[in-house]
């Protein structure tokens, strides 16, 4: 078995222009280019995982083959931590259920603390305009997704629609329908939506002030 070429290996094979684009995306220095009357800070040989410092401040850590700002890492680590852990600052949950993970990906917690988030809410009286604040919300994002769905669909509603073959060749199919009426249909369509995602825009913002108000801001949602 032919033993397996390096990253840097088969870099080298390149065409010299996608190389120089791939070189800037990951930081990478091209050795190869020449710039006369200017000595720029020389990177060393360093080994994977090594972190330092260059003259700027910028702090790095070498992987296999490139290297990457260790800011650029740490705002990944901060993401996929706010999506795997719970958020609450007394949350006492040792292992996570699949329930849990599901629950932290959609709300920020999990099943036991937001249990408790929702018992303290039934008690001042604020859960019932929270749910109602919740079910609004998402019927604001589906309403969008659905006209933006009508708006595409009116963009390509054609009589005539065409397929191109693997071979080539272009296959038409012809559809016997009204299609102004087609339009006309998918623009009432966008319409009605258009007035819904008004209508529950001035319901979100009444029942923020309400949540406001009742002093949990907390749970509105930007």
């Amino acid at each position: 078995m032919s033993k397996r070429k390096s990253f840097e290996q088969k870099n080298n094979y390149i065409h010299p222009t996608r190389k120089k684009i791939i070189d800037t995306v990951f930081g990478r220095e091209d050795n190869t280019q020449r710039v006369h009357g200017y000595e720029g800070e020389v990177d060393s040989e360093r080994s994977v995982g090594e972190i330092w410092t260059d003259k700027e401040g910028k702090t790095w850590e070498q992987k296999e083959g490139y290297k990457i700002s260790v800011s650029q890492m740490d705002d990944v680590r901060q993401y996929l931590e706010k999506l795997s852990n719970c958020q609450a600052e007394d949350c006492n949950t040792i292992q996570y259920s699949n329930a849990d993970k599901k629950l932290i990906r959609k709300t920020g917690k999990c099943a036991t603390c937001l249990a408790k988030e929702e018992s303290v809410l039934r008690a001042d009286g604020t859960y019932p305009f929270y749910e109602d604040y919740k079910i609004s919300n998402n019927q604001l994002s589906y309403v969008i997704d659905l006209k933006a769905q009508f708006e595409e669909a009116l963009k390509g509603v054609s009589q005539t629609l065409e397929f191109i073959n693997e071979d080539g060749t272009i296959q038409k199919w012809h559809y016997d329908v009204d299609i102004e009426k087609v339009k006309e249909d998918l623009q009432k369509d966008i319409d009605g939506a258009t007035e819904a995602i008004e209508a529950l825009l001035e319901r979100k913002a009444a029942l923020e002030d309400k949540l406001r108000e009742l002093n949990h801001p907390e749970l509105i949602k930007i």
